[in-house]
């Protein structure tokens, strides 16, 4: 006679969270590098008035260089972290039903946001933010 026993399923992590977070903070930090790459003047400014050295102003060149891979990269993060993201939630609400947000969903969607604003200011702080905070600068 054998005798079997039964197990419950384990549930499998929701692997797309975890690479739609990865994602979103990889977006988030070419955002922010794109940013930095992005302010000829008015950010090495700042940094002079707060004490930065040269080091610093050198490495805000070397970023200048970067630019367009960094702006780059974080739409193309951004949007399959978005899409992702989306898909994922559609996914569970077919399988499971009611839908129900895991406590991990909300700090993915925040970053998801904070980059796709920092890419979206990037994106528009040359030729539109800047010569308004030079003008505020010197005036």
């Amino acid at each position: 006679m054998t005798v079997r026993t039964v197990t419950e399923p384990t549930e499998e992590p929701d692997r797309s969270t975890v690479s739609t977070g990865w994602l979103a903070g990889l977006g988030t930090l070419f955002g922010m590098g794109a940013l930095a790459a992005s302010s000829c003047c008015a950010l090495p400014v700042a940094l002079v008035g707060l004490g930065a050295t040269g080091t610093v102003l050198g490495g805000l060149s070397l970023l200048t260089n970067l630019r367009p891979f960094l702006l780059g990269g974080g739409v193309l993060a951004l949007l399959v972290a978005w899409g992702l993201l989306v898909r994922s939630r559609a996914t569970a609400c077919a399988l499971h039903g009611p839908c129900t947000e895991p406590s991990s969903r909300w700090r993915t969607v925040v970053l998801l946001g904070s980059g796709t604003l920092l890419v979206g200011l990037a994106l528009v702080w040359g030729p539109h933010i800047e010569p308004l905070l030079l003008r505020a600068m010197r005036g």
